[in-house]
């Protein structure tokens, strides 16, 4: 607008210095003259544009008006754009945001690309679950993955309150903190001591625990639960938004890897993952854990001659099944907001044959074709705005009430396991 401006101005200027030297005037004197009649040449350009912007500031002003009032004299049609094209991007919107937090969002934990999960195959054994001698062993020689844990979940009821409490447990080997890169956010990591057999009964309880159970109170930290009959000592809360492997967890456990009923190499019944060094590859990892287990399986050929080692992405493996299914569940209310789109456009096709008439008696008034299609886009534009802010409040709502929220991003540890 600014070079425009300046341009048609300046040929103004010109055109009056060439008529004041065609009546005998110097060509220097011509084009003083000529700039002393026009004035400031800036203060022109900057008036100009400030009635060029204020013509157009009226008459989106107007254009505005005067479709609120079209519309508002046809509500059948106004109603039924707008809650169409609600339910449609609602819809939409909805999936989108599931897609996103379970599909597309990374892990909320600190370098989330990598974690991974272990499992072993046995053709005879369906089990993925591994033996925490085993585990151990992967652990111990590997050399792709800065660590290896596991866990397993138990409901247990807790006594030390007025009313006994149903609350899921989840025993964890050691390292798990250094694997999911978390610290609580009150009190220490497990001791050494511990994570050993008949070593003291410590235990981590969620935030959402500590806070109905003690107010959130920072003291809770050395105070005691009564799970069955022992007493397990608080040493650590955890983070607020930390819901490992599962939204119910609200106890995290050490179990002993040199218990005696943990020297067994066929009993299984870890959930394994692990964290990948920086720059290791997938298929790195997998080709050096399965070196490791066939170093094991010449080893103890009786327990682990026919085991395999899997690794997944931590992100497939909790994802699971449920990719293909939201992926065409987006597919159908993609579908779904195409021919509400059509539907709209036939609508308004309708609407604009029927103001023929209204059109005409416009244009014969003086009215330019840019300044219609400014009206009747104007009229579009308010239905979409309408129709788009009612459909994002019907997808928060619907988000909201079915889907669950991952949780926050845990603060990286900056301890060993």
């Amino acid at each position: 607008m600014q070079r425009n401006l300046e341009r048609e101005l300046a040929f103004h200027v010109t055109e009056r210095a060439d008529e004041l030297r065609e009546r005998g005037m110097s060509e220097a004197d011509a084009l003083r003259a000529a700039r002393l009649q026009f004035g400031n040449f800036t203060t022109q350009v900057e008036r100009t544009r400030d009635m060029d912007i204020h013509d157009w500031l009226e008459s989106s002003v107007r254009n505005v008006r005067y479709a609120l009032r079209g519309l508002a004299k046809t509500p059948a049609f106004t109603v039924t754009v707008v809650l169409t094209l609600a339910l449609a991007i609602g819809a939409n919107s909805a999936v989108f945001s599931a897609i996103y937090a379970v599909l597309l969002r990374p892990l909320p934990f600190p370098n989330g690309d990598q974690l991974v999960k272990l499992a072993q195959s046995h053709p005879k054994i369906p089990q993925p679950q591994v033996a925490p001698v085993r585990l151990e062993e992967w652990n111990r020689l590997n050399d792709t993955l800065q660590a290896i844990t596991g866990y397993y979940e138990e409901d247990v009821s807790e006594l030390s309150g007025e009313l006994p409490e149903k609350l899921r447990r989840v025993f964890v080997a050691p390292r798990f903190l250094q694997v999911m890169g978390v610290v609580p956010s009150l009190g220490r990591d497990f001791s050494p001591q511990e994570e050993r057999f008949g070593g003291p009964n410590t235990v981590f309880i969620s935030d959402r625990l500590w806070r109905r159970r003690f107010d959130g109170n920072p003291n809770a930290i050395g105070k005691s639960l009564r799970i069955g009959t022992t007493a397990w000592t608080i040493v650590g809360i955890m983070p607020a938004g930390f819901r490992y492997p599962n939204r119910d967890a609200d106890l995290w456990s050490p179990s002993p890897m040199d218990a005696p009923f943990a020297q067994s190499r066929e009993l299984t019944w870890f959930t394994a993952i692990g964290r990948l060094k920086p720059g290791v590859t997938l298929a790195r990892a997998r080709a050096n854990l399965t070196n490791v287990q066939a170093n094991l399986a010449r080893q103890y050929a009786k327990t682990d001659a026919e085991i395999r080692p899997l690794i997944d992405p931590l992100k497939e493996a909790t994802v699971g099944g449920t990719k293909k299914s939201l992926w065409i569940l987006f597919g159908s209310v993609s579908l779904l907001l195409l021919i509400a789109c059509t539907n709209i456009a036939a609508l308004l096709l309708s609407r604009a044959t029927g103001r023929r008439h209204e059109i005409s008696v416009r244009f014969s008034l003086g009215a330019s074709r840019a300044a219609v299609a400014a009206q009747l886009l104007t009229e579009v534009l308010i239905l979409a705005l309408a129709g788009a802010a009612l459909g994002l409040l019907l997808a928060t709502s619907a988000r909201r009430e079915c889907f669950v929220p991952l949780p926050r991003t845990c603060r990286a540890s900056t301890r060993s396991g």
